[in-house]
């Protein structure tokens, strides 16, 4: 599509005058921090003491289909918007001052009209939902409070600006100068276009392919320009619901390149957007069609990371606590092949292989085979040979994840040298060590414990804050200084037993073990008394429970 010959020259405070403008609600939220408007207001104030004019760059605007007589912001909703709120701050200070004059000029002609027959004012620029509450609060004279925000935020730094330059009403020339300012000097090329679709070509083509934008915005802008007038609509509201579910750009596009390469195979995030341009079909729906399996997708990675979503209740095979080792010890690598699978092959077998993949994911962190690259590419080499139809089965995944997850005994020696362990990786282990061990006697597990719930903890049988003096030997508190996070000094613990057990020695605390419900821990109690002798036998032994916890 050709770039129109819909570019001009304007002024910033003029452009606010002249025209109706409106963020689109697809945009992201006004995201100025402290040094963007403060640079904002100085290289402002430099350029107006200087007598310069100062050039602000490029706004691009759109015809608001659904609203003639405005029009939409496309590129420059930063600088826009914090011109409107310099302008608010002067208002502001201007009615401080008691000159009603001055400050109803301001209002009327760069912030808010007032419409007669609707005996209302018509604001000059409507930001997106996020930020039009707070804005609609500052443009309001009357109003005394704001709702608190970047919005909000800004207003207050630049009228803390605005007062420094004014403190008299002797001073208020100076408030009227920065308005002359903006309408006369500060200056902006605006670049036109008859619709949504044909704004973000020109778009990106001013912005040399999107330097220094996010890849979300760059996603966003490449597939509003080949959506078409006829379905821009739709891409939009579609683009709404999907990155509505995050709340940080960096997890939106992390969840795009999982789904990317759950079909395509590996991708940077660095090569990610140019790989979606090729990926996306140049046809009338071919937009559509890639949102539409991104909202499916979205669905499944969604219930991976909640074990309570409604998603699993149909299923009959329990995930929780898979889940939750995901999310526990940062399993995120082996995404691009569950959501193939769930995009692929019936429900019942990719909900089994969430399970398999999960001990795979333990096994292949235990032996530190996830970094480097090297488990996402068999992760997404498995991805693909489902997506592509070649494995339909789990046994058919098993080749890929050769060289990442180890056999038994490589996972055994692993497990023997985890090093320190935070809390909720602890639990995790440990309840399934629990589970293991009771399948191993026979026992019903129905009735184990839920070692997810906040009423277990992680106890540490010789106590964390043990010293020097409580050992026989120097070796001794050596060997308790190197296990004293590790998973031999810790049990799992009702919390109501950990209270009574504080940090007291190990002959204290054994009475304690042996009332706990969990197998393990009672083990534990056992012992006449506990050394690093009992630990490393303990640590063996869990060893070998774990190489059928999580079975390969």
């Amino acid at each position: 599509m050709a770039i129109p010959a819909a570019f001009g020259h304007d002024n910033i405070g003029h452009l606010l005058s002249d025209k109706l403008l409106t963020v689109p609600r697809f945009q992201r939220g006004y995201s100025w921090v402290e040094q963007n408007v403060l640079e904002f207001w100085s290289d402002i104030n430099r350029a107006r003491q200087a007598g310069s004019t100062y050039f602000m760059g490029t706004v691009v605007l759109a015809v608001d289909l659904e609203h003639a007589d405005r029009m939409l912001i496309v590129d420059g909703q930063q600088r826009l918007t914090t011109t409107a709120i310099l302008l608010i701050a002067i208002r502001d200070r201007l009615n401080e001052f008691e000159l009603g004059e001055q400050w109803r000029s301001v209002q009327r002609e760069y912030l808010a009209d007032y419409v007669l027959s609707q005996e209302s004012h018509k604001p000059k620029l409507v930001l997106s939902p996020a930020d039009s509450g707070a804005f609609e609060d500052l443009l309001d004279i009357d109003k005394t409070v704001c709702a608190p925000g970047p919005v909000f935020d800004a207003y207050t730094l630049l009228r803390e600006r605005i007062e420094a330059l004014a403190p008299d009403k002797s001073d208020y020339a100076e408030l009227l100068q920065i308005v002359e300012y903006l309408a006369t000097s500060v200056q902006v090329l605006t670049a036109t276009a008859t619709d949504l679709s044909e704004a973000f070509v020109i778009f990106e083509t001013l912005n040399d392919r999107g330097a220094d934008l996010t890849t979300a915005d760059l996603l966003k802008n490449f597939l509003f320009s080949q959506a078409g007038s006829a379905k821009i609509r739709a891409v939009e509201e579609a683009w709404v619901r999907i990155s509505g579910a995050f709340s940080k750009s960096t997890d939106f596009v992390r969840f795009i390149r999982f789904e990317h390469v759950s079909r395509k195979g590996q991708v940077t995030m660095r090569g990610l957007y140019k790989a979606i341009q090729g990926d996306i079909p140049v046809r009338t729906g071919g937009v559509m069609a890639y949102l539409d399996g991104l909202e499916r997708a979205l669905s499944i990675y969604t219930a991976l990371k909640e074990p309570d979503d409604a998603f699993w209740s149909a299923n009959s095979v329990g995930v929780k606590d898979s889940l939750l080792a995901f999310r526990r010890l940062g399993l995120e690598s082996n995404s691009p092949l569950l959501l193939a699978a769930f995009a692929h092959w019936n429900t019942t077998d990719a909900t089994r292989l969430v399970n398999v993949v999960a001990n795979w994911s333990v096994r292949a962190w235990a032996a530190g085979n996830l970094g480097g690259g090297t488990a996402e590419k068999a992760f997404s080499e498995a991805a693909v040979a489902i997506a592509d139809g070649s494995a339909t089965a789990i046994d058919e995944l098993r080749p890929f994840m050769k060289g990442v997850v180890p056999d038994d005994s490589g996972f055994r020696a692993a497990f023997l040298e985890l090093g320190e362990l935070n809390t909720t990786t602890a639990k995790y282990l440990l309840g399934q060590l629990e589970r293991q061990s009771r399948q191993d006697r026979g026992a019903n597990t129905d009735a184990l414990p839920d070692w997810a719930s906040r009423t277990v903890t992680v106890e540490h049988i010789i106590a964390k804050s043990s010293k020097e003096s409580d050992f026989d030997s120097a070796d001794e508190y050596q060997a308790f200084e190197v296990a004293r996070d590790r998973i031999q000094n810790l049990t799992p613990l009702e919390k109501s037993l950990n209270a009574e057990a504080k940090d007291g020695k190990f002959e204290t605390k054994s009475p304690l073990y042996l009332r706990s419900e969990f197998e393990l821990t009672k083990l534990v109690g056992e012992s006449p008394s506990w050394s690093s002798v009992e630990g490393d036998a303990r640590n063996e032994a869990l060893a070998d429970i774990a190489i059928r916890a999580w079975p390969y």
